[in-house]
């Protein structure tokens, strides 16, 4: 299964690499375009366009960091940061926008009254992506 487009949203989590390197080895080998988006999540008493310093360092950072991890696959890759108010929301609307074929995120081992649940932001997308939608469940991470 090889896809053209693949939009990957990363937060720092341990899990982070191994969503992005799956995307790389889903998308076809050449004309692959990887999308890697920090959404830095707003809240609602602040302007929208608020200055987060240590919040833009960090995403810058870990884009970065994410961007080296793909040079290898030889992929156009485009790692962009972005502000908004819900993160699911965020995921839909840039996935919508560059036509992407595919979301591929990862989602974290979430625990209600001792039952794995999805967290909002995978609920979120899952319910309203117009695309295919890759998760990754890293048992890896797991405590």
């Amino acid at each position: 299964m090889n896809f053209s487009s693949i939009l990957v949203p990363v937060s720092g989590s341990p899990s982070d690499e191994n969503t992005v390197n799956l995307a790389c080895e889903t998308l076809k080998p050449s004309g692959g375009r990887l999308f890697i988006m920090y959404i830095i999540q707003i809240n609602r008493h602040l302007p929208i366009d608020s200055a987060l310093p240590s919040e833009v360092l960090k995403g810058d950072n870990i884009l970065k960091s994410m961007e080296k991890l793909s040079e290898k696959f030889k992929h156009e890759v485009k790692a962009e940061l972005i502000q908004a108010r819900e993160v699911g929301y965020a995921i839909v609307q840039e996935a919508t926008r560059r036509k992407v074929d595919v979301i591929a995120m990862s989602i974290p081992d979430l625990k209600k009254f001792g039952r794995f649940e999805l967290e909002k932001t995978v609920t979120y997308v899952l319910k309203n992506a117009e695309c295919n939608v890759l998760l990754w469940h890293d048992q890896t991470t797991k405590k």
